[in-house]
C-alpha cells in the first residue's frame, strides 16, 4: 500500500534524475542501482504536519545503495518499512530494517544502507520539538539534553506497532479527508499524539522519567540550578559539595529536590548524564576509540563498573555498541 499518494514531489524511472533530486534535497548525496539488469522507478511523497516533515518513499523493485550525510540539524528520523527490507550502517551499528524493525537515525551521523524492493514512510523530529513535548508531558523543564533512542526498533513489541499504526493513520488521514487541510488545529492535535506515543512507547534516555514522574511539578530554584550546572561540567569532576556550594542549600533540601523532581539522588543523576553523553560519544565514535577512554572522558575510572552500569541503563554492553562500527 502507498501513503501520501496525493503528495508526490517526484517521481522518476532516470537514474540521472534522482540522483540530482536526492542531492538537491541534501537527504542523499549517493545513490545507485546494483545489477545489471536493475531500473530506476523512483517516487518521492512530502507532507508537513505541522512542525514535522512526513516523507515517502518507493525505490522499485530492485536493489538500491544509498550514502545519506551527515546534518547540522539536531533532527532525528523515523522510518518504517513499508515493502521489501534494507541492511543498515549507522553511528556504528549494523541492522535490518524490514516490516518487523524500523529505525531512529540521528540526523548528525551519516547512514549507509543497501535496500531491497524497498518503501518506507518516515518522520524527520526536530529534538527540540520532542524535548518540548517531553516537557508538556510531564509539568518539568528536565530535558535539556541527552535524548537519545534506540536506533533499532522492534516493532512486533506492542509499543513499536502502535507507533507505526499511528504514523500510518496520520499518513492516510493527509492523503484523505485532511487532505489540502489549513486547519491549525487539526494538524497540531495529530502532531501531539504521534510525539506522545513516539516518547511515552519507544525506547529512550527519557523513559523512566516520563512513566515514572507525575505531571504538573515544578522544579525548585536550587534543583534547576543544580541540574544547569551538572548538564554545563558533565565532563569534570563533580562532588556533592561543588552542588550544595553552586546552589547554596543544604545537603537535605537539595537531596529531597531531586528525588521529587527526577526520582533519584543528585549524584545518580549526574551518573545519568555521563552515560547518556558517553553513550551518544560511542554511538558516533571513530575508529582506534577505545572504550576505556570514552569511560574516563566521562568521569568512570572502573571499567567494569562502568560496562555494568552502562548495560542495565541501555540494555545493551559499550564493546557491543562500539564493535558494531562500520
Amino acid at each position: 500500500m502507498s501513503y501520501l499518494k496525493n503528495h508526490q514531489v517526484f517521481a522518476s524511472k532516470s537514474l540521472d534524475q534522482t540522483q540530482a533530486f536526492l542531492a538537491e534535497m541534501n537527504s542523499i548525496d549517493e545513490f545507485d542501482l546494483l545489477g545489471k539488469k536493475a531500473t530506476a522507478d523512483i517516487s518521492i511523497q512530502a507532507a508537513s504536519l505541522a512542525d514535522i516533515d512526513l516523507l515517502g518513499a518507493s525505490f522499485g523493485p530492485d536493489r538500491v545503495t544509498i550514502k545519506a550525510p551527515a546534518t547540522e540539524d539536531n533532527d532525528l528520523f523515523l522510518l518504517f518499512v513499508n515493502r521489501g527490507h534494507g541492511k543498515v550502517k549507522h553511528g556504528g551499528q549494523e541492522f535490518e530494517v524490514s516490516a518487523k524493525q524500523g529505525m531512529m537515525r540521528n540526523m548528525r551521523i551519516p547512514m549507509n544502507a543497501i535496500e531491497d524492493n524497498f518503501a518506507a514512510l518516515g518522520a524527520k523530529l526536530p529534538v527540540d520539538t520532542l524535548r518540548k513535548h517531553a516537557f508538556a508531558l510531564t509539568g518539568q523543564d528536565v530535558f535539556r539534553n541527552d535524548l537519545v533512542f534506540d536506533t533499532a526498533l522492534d516493532l512486533t513489541s506492542p509499543g513499536g506497532a502502535h507507533v507505526s499504526n499511528t504514523l500510518h493513520y496520520i499518513a492516510n488521514a493527509l492523503d484523505g479527508p485532511l487532505h489540502d487541510t489549513k486547519n491549525g488545529v487539526i494538524l497540531k492535535e495529530l502532531r501531539d499524539v504521534l510525539l506522545t506515543n513516539i516518547l511515552m512507547l519507544l525506547p529512550n534516555s527519557y523513559s523512566e522519567i516520563l512513566h515514572d514522574r507525575p505531571s504538573g511539578i515544578a522544579m525548585p530554584r536550587q534543583v534547576k540550578r543544580a541540574r544547569d550546572y551538572i548538564h554545563e561540567h558533565a565532563e569534570h569532576s563533580i562532588q556533592l559539595v561543588d552542588l550544595l556550594a553552586h546552589v547554596g542549600c543544604g545537603y537535605r533540601t537539595l537531596q529531597v529536590g531531586f528525588n521529587e523532581t527526577f526520582g533519584m539522588a543528585p549524584m545518580a543523576y549526574v551518573k545519568m548524564v555521563r552515560l547518556n553523553r558517553a553513550h551518544n560519544e560511542l554511538l558516533a565514535a571513530a575508529p582506534g576509540t577505545t572504550i576505556a577512554s570514552v569511560a574516563r572522558k566521562w568521569g568512570f575510572v572502573h571499567a567494569g563498573r562502568f560496562a555494568q552500569s552502562y548495560t542495565l541503563h541501555f540494555g545493551v554492553s559499550p564493546s557491543a555498541t562500539l564493535n558494531r562500527r562500520r
